[in-house]
């Protein structure tokens, strides 16, 4: 029973990197495959999880393998295991030493990279959030062992100790060899900390932490994604914040914060959210709302409006188990949305094109987002 909402935005998504994000593994045994763009079709996965997931594919489109937290299995024992992550290969199975990663509850604390110049190896980069064993930690994978079953050769590599946002991320270096992994640490006292990793041939490279942007405590739902083009990151967090830095790729640097919304606004508990492909619209869940705490909406804001809140468009408003979750913009240029509880085998589709909306129901399978 998955339901998924389609954003639709008219403007194709180029994907030319070597390896893509053509196969989505998520949820309990979800699965959505992009291998033909013009017709994604509903899959299957063995993952049991409600929060964190990850999967990356060749060139070609096919699965290499995925990684989720947490193992909702271990986490439902009462054994008190704090490292509820785990890592399948591309026919489906836990690989070699694959599980007890770092992670635990969260929905954004994984993120995977290729090791520059191997492709053999691959690094899962996944954030102790909430749980016993805070910090960073990597991972390190090679998908070739045993004939491409996997096994994963360097577990839980702790780069630091302290508490990390929900909100892990990573974009292409400017050599387009390289890449950047992004983090942001939340206390319990005002911080605006972001550190840089740089992944190279060289390994893992933590550099200098900035501090730029608004300043927030007790802030661990801090969702950070850059767009497209890698040189904005656009930061939202449950306590109202939405706002903007540019990113030199090149050098690590962040600059020119654009506040779009700060603490205290009209909006508050934002969940999820995505930038549309011509970034000319953020898109937002927003959940627990009204008295009762029952009511979350889809919300559209134009990003070139000189009143950010006032563009506001509520796109969809949903009631008890019924609740919009995590946005992703999938490699088809659309924006996709789960959608908690939903009935069974329904999706809905709306269509955004000069300020008309449709919709359509498609099947997604019987799986559970």
């Amino acid at each position: 029973m998955l339901r998924i909402l389609f954003i639709f935005i008219l403007i194709t998504q180029s994907l030319s990197a070597q390896y893509t994000d053509r196969y989505w593994a998520f949820g309990d045994s979800a699965a959505i495959d992009f291998k033909n763009l013009s017709n994604p079709q509903p899959a299957n996965s063995v993952l049991r999880v409600r929060g964190s997931c990850a999967s990356i594919c060749d060139s070609a489109g096919d699965l290499l393998f995925y990684c989720g937290s947490p193992n909702w299995q271990q986490w439902l024992t009462p054994n008190g295991i704090i490292t509820d992550g785990y890592v399948i290969n591309k026919n489906h199975q836990t690989m070699f030493r694959g599980d007890s990663l770092v992670g635990a509850l969260w929905y954004q604390e994984m993120v995977i990279v290729p090791m520059p110049y191997n492709d053999s190896l691959f690094y899962i980069f996944s954030a102790g959030v909430s749980n016993a064993k805070h910090g960073l930690f990597y991972s390190v994978i090679d998908v070739k062992y045993n004939n491409g079953q996997g096994k994963v050769i360097q577990k839980n590599v702790q780069l630091r100790n302290d508490t990390i946002c929900d909100g892990i991320t990573a974009v292409r270096h400017g050599n387009g060899r390289d890449w950047w992994v992004v983090v942001r640490s939340w206390k319990t006292y005002p911080v605006n900390d972001i550190t840089v990793y740089l992944i190279s041939p060289s390994g893992v490279t933590a550099y200098p932490t900035q501090y730029i942007g608004t300043l927030t405590s007790l802030d661990s739902f801090y969702r950070m994604k850059f767009n497209l083009e890698g040189n904005h990151l656009y930061n939202v967090s449950a306590s109202g914040i939405v706002e903007r830095l540019d990113f030199d790729r090149c050098t690590g640097i962040f600059s020119n914060q654009l506040t779009y919304s700060g603490l205290g606004s009209q909006f508050l508990n934002y969940w999820g959210f995505e930038i549309s492909p011509d970034e000319s619209k953020l898109y937002t869940t927003l959940i627990y709302q009204t008295a009762n705490q029952d009511t979350g909406y889809i919300l559209q804001f134009d990003l070139n409006s000189p009143n950010f809140l006032v563009s506001v468009d509520t796109l969809g408003t949903y009631s008890s188990y019924d609740l919009p979750g995590v946005l992703e913009l999938g490699p088809d240029g659309k924006i996709y949305a789960s959608i908690d509880w939903a009935g069974p085998d329904t999706c809905f589709d709306y269509l955004f094109c000069s300020g008309t909306t449709t919709n359509s129901n498609s099947n997604l399978g019987n799986q559970l987002s």
